[in-house]
């Protein structure tokens, strides 16, 4: 069973999609529930992925649903290293899910507050590659086109917990 989200005050179990199992979750927003979780098919297949939900109270805004929806497909057209990938997109138990690449390491602000603790800075070199794989991934994102041939994609939450170094 899934542990409650406590940071946002909610006792509340999470339903996920019949063919994701919850492991825990990871955090909220103010728009969004994220979970790790482990996706289930055919054969023993498992992978584990990241589901993202719009947060109960806000399932049926239909400006939020649409944003969600939005983000969602905005994110699909991207395909590059730097990008986490989005591998389902889905309505259960009456709310829209998505199931992303799930990437096992941490998040800078996890790495920055540990060099702190430690008294040692993260090393010119490391600083510079991440810095580097950060431009490169909004570089995708901001090139990326559509039918139209616009972009449109402008991300507006580049901050240390939503960049993820991953441990390979």
């Amino acid at each position: 069973a899934a542990e409650p989200i406590t940071s946002t005050n909610r006792a509340e179990t999470p339903e996920p999609p019949s063919r994701y199992r919850v492991i825990r979750p990871l955090g909220a927003g103010g728009m969004a529930e994220v979970f790790l979780a482990e996706q289930s098919g055919p054969e023993g297949f498992l992978k584990k992925v990241v589901l993202k939900r719009i947060l109960p109270n806000l399932s049926t805004n239909e400006e939020f649903i649409r944003m969600f929806l939005q983000e969602a497909r905005t994110a699909a057209r991207i395909n590059h290293p730097n990008v986490v990938q989005i591998f389902d997109l889905g309505h259960e138990a009456k709310r829209y899910y998505m199931a992303m690449e799930y990437v096992r390491g941490w998040d800078l602000r996890a790495i920055t507050n540990a060099a702190h603790l430690s008294g040692r800075p993260i090393p010119i070199e490391i600083a510079c590659r991440i810095g580097a794989d950060m431009c490169a991934g909004l570089h995708a994102a901001h090139t990326c086109v559509d039918e139209t041939h616009h972009s449109g994609i402008v991300h507006r939450d580049v901050s240390p917990h939503n960049v993820l170094l991953g441990r390979d």
